[in-house]
């Protein structure tokens, strides 16, 4: 992917970020995180080739079309994880460009990688709060995340989030957020093990 990365022109830079949102968008929008737990890593790859494959027929890409194409073949053949592939093409920067969505698939692409965990999609009477009992908790409390976000992805209401760790980690969750140019969080419950938090626009 690196190699692959730099063979493209800087002003394309920021489309091919948008194309791996975008293909991440549609892997984590179309499939809840508890059945993509299920899925082989071919299995996730079908998903995402087959979406690149589609997105590099559309005149926005065409300016690395065949690159899409051989990034898909490359991956597909040598057995490579596409979703981490994707991931590190996002930029690590968000800002107000962005619509509400993405930031926000970008903030929680973020948080996986710090706290090397999966982030759940969850209805809060539904969560297992057993879950990765060896490690960290982060949970989208939400019955469908789709309805927060109005059909211009922009919020449209408040994210509840919950969050199982050590002091030190729920501070650097918290931390993190407050970083972010977008998003802020209001804090509704906290105790030795449990943070659970409101993810609002600032």
């Amino acid at each position: 992917m690196r190699s692959i990365h730099t063979n493209i022109k800087p002003e394309f830079e920021p489309l091919l970020s948008e194309l791996a949102i975008h293909a991440l968008l549609h892997l984590r929008t179309n499939y809840s995180a508890k059945a993509l737990a299920h899925k082989s890593r071919s299995e996730i790859n079908d998903i995402l080739s087959a979406w690149l494959n589609k997105a590099g027929n559309s005149k926005k890409y065409k300016p690395f079309k065949k690159k899409i194409r051989s990034l898909v073949t490359h991956a597909r053949s040598q057995r490579l994880d596409m979703e981490s592939m994707l991931g590190n093409l996002l930029s690590p920067l968000y800002g107000d460009e962005l619509p509400h969505l993405d930031s926000f698939l970008l903030l929680i692409n973020m948080l996986e990688k710090e706290f090397n965990t999966t982030v759940l999609v969850s209805s809060p009477e539904s969560v297992d709060l057993s879950y990765n009992s060896t490690s960290c908790l982060l949970c989208v409390l939400s019955s469908d995340l789709n309805t927060h976000f109005d059909n211009r992805n922009r919020l449209a209401k408040g994210i509840s989030m919950l969050f199982r760790g050590s002091r030190g980690e729920k501070h650097t969750i918290l931390r993190i957020i407050y970083a972010s140019s977008i998003f802020e969080h209001n804090v509704d419950y906290e105790d030795d093990d449990f943070l659970r938090f409101c993810l609002t626009l600032k």
